[in-house]
């Protein structure tokens, strides 16, 4: 097949690749593996040109490895999460993927896990959200060994809590972000956010008390983060490195209202498909879950909905002990390769469970003394370059 593709080939048969036309070789290469691809750059200068162009990288698969985490260690207190990076693999997964960070320096190896985007994955050295310490950061691509290191900022006023998020997207540039929020004593939040394509940190003011979750998402320039309790999700700019202020907009979220007083319960999960903002939300009683697609700044539209009962075997998924809370967490959602990723609280497993047939399979079991502190994030391996890291 390479052979026939390359435009240099001379005509066999009356037939030339030459004639092939670009979204021929397009629905050709978008059916290989991504990692398949990358390599296919050195075959000739189209070849890098194509695989090179945002809009045709767009409609390359990407297929996902599995969850990336960390778990208490014996000897550890509870606060603490273990120093090992542990990628829990999907079937099919790329078994040549270092999560455990050997191609990092010691001093950096041994940092918490704490955010991944579009392949890359953010560590660093602290008490992660408690404390102030964010030390020996690094930003590292486990799939290509390449990594650098975040510089120090210069140390403020004390803070309450340090929430660090990595925005990166390459379908939109090939630079990343770290949004570092910092949530002062009196409430108001003030964000450094750090740029790879000058290495340096910028301080940037936003003018809310508004509490957020983990829940975060960056497509387009945008990163998208969720309110704790409010049932919206926040949309801030990316901003330059002469930017003063953050620009921000909130959007309604769809779903099921629900009172946290007498309901504990998570927020729903965000994801992306082509570009849209999608969510994730199960329904009251826990006996399905669906997901919205953002087509329009405020119109969701309902693009899936998953029956859990069939999932699950059992018609009861909600239960109470001092609040209510469904038998099962959303973690995480892949809608291009239709998987819904739960974590089986009664079970102690995830579970993969596909959008198109609702059929669920384990690919993890967790002891349940580390279900609770284990943080764990979805992880598609990225084989592009990222030009700040290096090997």
């Amino acid at each position: 097949m390479l052979g026939w593709l390359k435009r240099d080939r001379k005509p066999q048969q009356g037939m030339s690749a030459s004639v092939l036309h670009d979204e021929l070789v397009e629905d050709i290469l978008s059916r290989l593996p991504l990692k398949s691809i990358c390599r296919f750059k050195c075959v000739c200068k189209s070849w890098l040109a194509f695989s090179s162009n945002p809009h045709r990288r767009q409609k390359f698969p990407r297929t996902p490895a599995g969850l990336l985490y960390q778990k208490c260690e014996p000897g550890r207190p509870p606060s603490s999460l273990g120093t090992s990076i542990h990628l829990a693999r999907l079937p099919a997964s790329d078994r040549e993927i270092d999560t455990r960070l050997d191609f990092v320096p010691a001093r950096y190896k041994y940092s918490n896990l704490e955010d991944c985007s579009n392949g890359l994955i953010l560590c660093y050295q602290g008490e992660g959200h408690k404390f102030e310490a964010f030390s020996n950061a690094i930003v590292c691509n486990p799939a290509t060994k390449e990594w650098m290191a975040i510089p120090h900022t210069e140390p403020g006023p004390p803070v309450r809590r340090i929430d660090p998020r990595l925005c990166f997207d390459p379908l939109w540039s090939q630079h990343f972000y770290v949004f570092k929020f910092q949530i002062r004593h009196t409430g108001n939040i003030e964000v450094e956010v750090f740029f790879s394509e000058n290495s340096s940190w910028s301080g940037c003011l936003w003018e809310t008390q508004d509490p957020f979750c983990n829940a975060s998402l960056f497509v387009n320039g945008v990163l998208y983060v969720m309110h704790l309790c409010d049932q919206e999700i926040l949309a801030l700019d990316a901003p330059d490195t002469s930017a003063q202020w953050l620009n921000h907009r909130v959007i309604q979220l769809p779903g099921f209202a629900t009172r946290t007083e007498t309901f504990n319960c998570c927020d729903g999960c965000l994801s992306q498909s082509s570009g849209i903002l999608c969510y994730a939300k199960q329904e009251l009683d826990g006996c399905a879950v669906r997901i919205w697609g953002l087509e329009s700044p405020d119109e969701w539209l309902v693009k899936h909905r998953v029956r859990m009962t069939d999932v699950f075997e059992r018609d009861v998924l909600i239960s109470r002990k001092v609040f209510w809370r469904f038998d099962y967490d959303i973690l995480a959602f892949d809608m291009e390769r239709e998987l819904v990723i739960l974590d089986d609280k009664k079970a102690d497993k995830i579970i993969s469970v596909s959008i198109s047939t609702g059929k669920g399979s384990q690919f993890l079991k967790i002891p349940k003394e580390f279900t609770e502190p284990c943080r764990s994030l979805f992880y598609v391996p990225y084989y592009g370059e990222v030009p700040a890291l290096v090997r």
